[in-house]
């Protein structure tokens, strides 16, 4: 009795477009349009027999529709096409911070002419250098620069299709202003075809469109901000928010608009964030939603005392006078695609993917329905190839069923023969942590929460004092915009990135727009930025640099106040727009004396005596142009060796956390070098886990005047 996989993948981006001036101030809908919505299209109409579903974000489908039609202006896209000899000495400073936003080893690393140039740059330069470094550059190399970066983020549907693109990809330098100009005609031209190849997809009647609510708000917390105390009791909140009537509104303005783009309305919906609670639930329901997908935590916390099993079936759950049909997603399954499998082979990827579905499989008594459900664009930016071997290799061995494994659209999962569970409630969550804390548990979180209530009490009071209609639409369009998911995510230390200062002000021009639009002055909260002063985590690839020696034991043990005082801390999800929920260690300190490089993992999870969350350690260092590898296993005890080749080289411990030691001169550095590290851990022969994410720690070995440089009083 094979399992059937049920795949969600979620397409998304925030409404880039600055109310003030029109100018969309970030690229990532045009970027991602050439590579993941093309590419994922491609891929379903090469296999047709694999079936699926692909969510859409409404306001993701406005905004491909304001690019294919030439509405959409883009300060990115702006910059690029400037003769590279015009280019003012603001807007040189713009390429050189900008233009190498992408993932360095797959995006820049096959372009030595693009790898140069950010080594050039610097990989983690000063602000206050930048001045400097621009002027070093030279006509041409921002000019390859400009096109370099379009270039990268070019998928493999585009590298197949476009014959400008194939011919400037192998080319690699030395572009002329033409050959640019060519490659942004060709690029809109990729961009214009997304939606009518989506459509292309889904007459083809292999894949089932759904929706998102329009801006991609967080349902629950809009019909009752209180709601978030269920799983955070202790949370301080913002005042209470009362917002059903905008939760409504969300759902049934994304229908509409996913009705008007495609012809039909969809059956189903990806509640963003795969955010759910009773009340949110009985919105959908009263839409005519007949389906929703959560996350496996907001089963299990439904079900107190359930095991995972429970995931495998659907749920129909009560809602208002009806029942709405549930899925809720293999965590671990969904994020190995998302995360794990990007560094294995795509046999081995594959091969993996379908023992564990044969697995759940082999312990249920029924047919096991599996839903995987992520990200169906941030993914494959860390994919050699954008994805495609990957890709290929798990369509077509499930175009041959292979081990019987079937697949299913949702919608088809209201068909579902075998057993389906029923709940009378849900726990209110998200996909993360079953709860809501990434989007309202923060200081900023609740600073914003708060302008969106007094934005929805202004356009309340202007209705009641009756404002004109066309006045209302305009601020309660920008309302919409400004209860959107995406600003939440950026604020508060759990994620961040190069362009967090221009999501903060999308947000406050929106909230700014819906009281002018009023003819009201905007509340003062809002005209000054929210995340606090002085972070720039542009220049940072870590949460906190090393500020001291730090001399601890290397027992594995939860240590001292003082041994790790002074260290550095590298949390997973800095400059991330993904959320991981696995992975056993959530984050990494790392420091130095004068003759060691120490690192400390912190696991996620408390582990039980004697237990050891992996099977296999990686340490690679770059420094002084050499690639080196340092390999352990944990002996009966948790104790490592690290070797290199035959011999031992560092050593380490893992009980409570796993601690290193490395001495320098083992990896033969000293004073003044500038070094790479990366930790990789291993378990059934596949990588589970890389800190940091992508790159390096970008690290300089210290000399005897190391602690009094950092000093600080």
């Amino acid at each position: 009795m094979p399992g059937e996989i049920a795949f969600l993948w979620h397409l998304h981006q925030p409404p880039y477009e600055d109310p003030e001036t029109g100018t969309f101030l970030l690229p990532w809908v045009r970027l991602h349009a050439t590579r993941g919505y093309l590419d994922l299209a491609d891929v379903h109409l090469r296999f047709p027999r694999v079936r699926s579903t692909v969510n859409f974000s409404p306001i993701l489908l406005e905004q491909l529709e304001a690019y294919a039609e030439g509405r959409a202006r883009d300060r990115f896209l702006e910059i690029a096409a400037r003769p590279a000899a015009d280019l003012s000495e603001s807007e040189r400073l713009f390429v050189l911070r900008r233009f190498f936003m992408v993932s360095w080893e797959q995006g820049i690393r096959p372009f030595p002419r693009y790898r140069a140039l950010l080594e050039k740059r610097g990989r983690s330069p000063r602000s206050a250098d930048f001045p400097r470094i621009a002027r070093s550059f030279a006509e041409d190399e921002l000019r390859d620069l400009q096109v370099l970066f379009q270039l990268a983020w070019m998928g493999f549907f585009a590298r197949r299709e476009s014959e400008v693109v194939r011919e400037l990809v192998t080319k690699g330098e030395g572009f002329t202003e033409e050959e640019k100009a060519a490659l942004l005609a060709e690029q809109a031209r990729l961009v214009a075809r997304v939606i009518p190849m989506w459509k292309e997809v889904a007459a083809q009647g292999s894949v089932e469109l759904s929706v998102s609510p329009y801006a991609h708000p967080i349902l629950p917390l809009l019909c009752d901000t209180e709601v978030a105390r269920v799983a955070l009791p202790q949370a301080r909140l913002p005042e209470r928010l009362l917002a059903r009537d905008d939760a409504e509104r969300q759902v049934e303005l994304g229908l509409d608009a996913f009705e008007r783009i495609f012809g039909w309305r969809p059956a189903g919906m990806w509640p963003s964030e795969g955010s759910v609670s009773d009340e949110a639930l009985e919105v959908m329901w009263r839409a005519g939603i007949q389906w929703a997908a959560s996350d496996e935590e907001v089963l299990l916390r439904t079900l107190p005392g359930a095991d995972l099993r429970e995931i495998y079936r659907p749920w129909k759950v009560r809602a208002d006078g009806g029942e709405i049909q549930m899925v809720f997603r293999d965590r671990r399954l969904s994020d190995r695609i998302g995360f794990v499998y990007a560094r294995a082979s795509a046999r081995d990827a594959v091969d993996d993917l379908l023992a564990e579905v044969m697995r759940i499989q082999s312990g249920l008594h029924h047919r096991a329905l599996v839903p995987i459900i992520l990200d169906g664009e941030n993914p494959w930016e860390y994919y050699p190839g954008s994805g495609e071997a990957f890709l290929v290799e798990l369509f077509s061995r499930l175009s041959r069923r292979e081990g019987g494994i079937g697949t299913r659209t949702m919608t088809e999962t209201l068909d579902w023969s075998g057993p389906i569970g029923h709940l009378d409630r849900i726990h209110p969550g998200s996909w993360i942590e079953g709860s809501f804390r990434i989007w309202i548990g923060h200081p900023e979180d609740v600073a914003a929460w708060n302008l969106v209530r007094q934005s929805k009490e202004a356009i309340e009071e202007a209705a009641q004092q009756g404002s004109a209609e066309d006045v209302l639409a305009t601020a309660r369009g920008h309302l919409l915009r400004a209860e959107a998911s995406d600003w939440f995510w950026w604020y508060g230390e759990d994620f961040a990135t190069e362009t967090r200062t221009e999501f903060d002000l999308l947000f406050r021009h929106h909230v700014q727009a819906a009281f002018r639009a009023l003819g009201h002055e905007p509340p003062a909260a809002s005209l000054e930025p929210l995340i606090p002063e002085g972070v720039d985590f542009g220049e940072a690839l870590v949460a906190r640099e090393p500020a001291g020696f730090v001399r601890p034991r290397i027992d594995g043990h939860r240590p001292s106040y003082w041994e790790w005082l002074g260290a550095g801390l590298y949390v997973p999800g800095f400059g991330q727009a993904m959320y991981r929920a696995d992975g056993p260690f959530a984050r990494m300190y790392f420091g130095f004396d004068e003759r060691h490089l120490f690192l400390r993992l912190d696991p996620r999870v408390e582990p039980t005596v004697g237990e050891v969350p992996f099977e296999r350690i990686a340490i690679e260092v770059r420094a002084r142009g050499r690639s080196l590898e340092l390999e352990g296993r944990p002996g009966a005890k948790g104790e490592i060796e690290l070797r290199m080749e035959d011999r031992v080289v560092g050593t380490g411990r893992f009980a409570r956390i796993l601690e290193l030691a490395i001495p320098f001169s083992a990896i033969e550095v000293s004073e003044g070098d500038r070094i790479g590290v990366a930790v990789r851990l291993f378990r059934a022969g596949l990588e589970i886990q890389r800190l940091p994410v992508d790159e390096f720690l970008a690290l300089e070995v210290p000399g005897p005047g190391y602690e009094e440089a950092r000093w600080k009083v």
